[in-house]
């Protein structure tokens, strides 16, 4: 009963926002305006496709400037190593992307302003949005967090943008876009799969802060990894290379595996610098798009 009430009040003051502080703004002069979203409240995807899109749209000789929202301060920390040489993607944090987008846009510098999330600010018009869809787009209140775990119904969305928007399929038995584990390696290489690994540790533990955890299990299981203990934390917890520290002190026989995320999290903890060990890995995300659907957002990207 609380949590149908909780998600009643969340709906109305979904609504009320909205229509006081997200009314419909102005679109873009210069940049193109891409938005990458979903439905879910977390664990969808969307940074490693937004990293996947701009990986693509640099590789095309565009400048990319791919906006996070400041709470998000692991993303972009994670963004910024990842394009750390790529000087065509920009990576910045805002609360505010519809004033950044169009301060970036004034400046003329980027031919595509990438919202990573951005979903939900009905200010961002004539957007191109993709939205990840692991389950059909939600249409009841009991679909609506905390009774599942969407951030709005499929009619908050019509016309939402005015722009174009491509629904693309991550689950099923024929998904467009697929994450998959690339590798499991420590900071200096080693492969927790090699001898030198699991042979080696007593258990092998996931420690994450992450927005679908029990999806990363899995892929991490689908590599051939037997998963001995699971720690999860909130998304973007602050207190994640503390509390990290501690388990790998009382655990030094154990390995435990982190996200690409958690790591770059570590990286910007006030514990500086991380004490990496050597019995801590990183379980690194490769993003596998459906080549037709390759094509399709190359031709909607770059000709029209």
């Amino acid at each position: 009963m609380l949590r149908l009430v909780l998600a009643i009040c969340y709906r109305a003051l979904y609504r009320l926002h909205h229509a006081i502080c997200l009314r419909p703004g102005k679109p873009l002069r210069h940049s193109r305006l891409v938005v990458v979203g979903a439905y879910r409240t977390g664990g969808a995807g969307k940074t490693p496709f937004s990293t996947w899109l701009a990986e693509t749209l640099s590789a095309h000789e565009k400048h990319v400037a791919i906006l996070c929202h400041e709470y998000a301060y692991d993303e972009a920390a994670m963004l910024r190593e990842h394009f750390a040489g790529t000087p065509r993607v920009k990576i910045f944090t805002t609360r505010n992307r519809y004033r950044l987008a169009h301060e970036l846009d004034r400046s003329k510098e980027f031919d595509f302003i990438l919202c990573d999330d951005g979903f939900e600010d009905s200010r961002l018009v004539g957007a191109t949005t993709f939205v990840l869809l692991w389950e059909n787009a939600p249409t009841h209140l009991c679909e609506l967090w905390p009774l599942g775990n969407a951030k709005s119904l499929a009619k908050d969305h019509n016309g939402h943008h005015s722009g174009h928007t491509v629904e693309i399929r991550c689950n099923g038995t024929a998904p467009k876009i697929r994450f998959a584990i690339n590798n499991i390696t420590s900071r200096k290489g080693e492969d927790l799969r090699s001898v030198q690994g699991p042979a080696y540790y007593k258990q092998i533990n996931i420690f994450c802060g992450i927005g679908d955890p029990e999806r990363l299990c899995n892929d991490i299981r689908e590599q051939g990894v037997t998963i001995s203990g699971k720690t999860f934390l909130k998304d973007h917890d602050r207190l994640f290379s503390k509390k990290l520290q501690r388990v790998l002190q009382e655990n030094p026989q154990s390995a435990f595996v982190i996200t690409e995320k958690d790591a770059a999290r570590l990286e910007k903890a006030p514990e500086k610098p991380f004490p990496w060990p050597d019995n801590l890995y990183i379980a690194r995300q490769k993003t596998i798009v459906d080549k037709t659907l390759a094509h399709r957002i190359l031709y909607e990207l770059l000709n029209s």
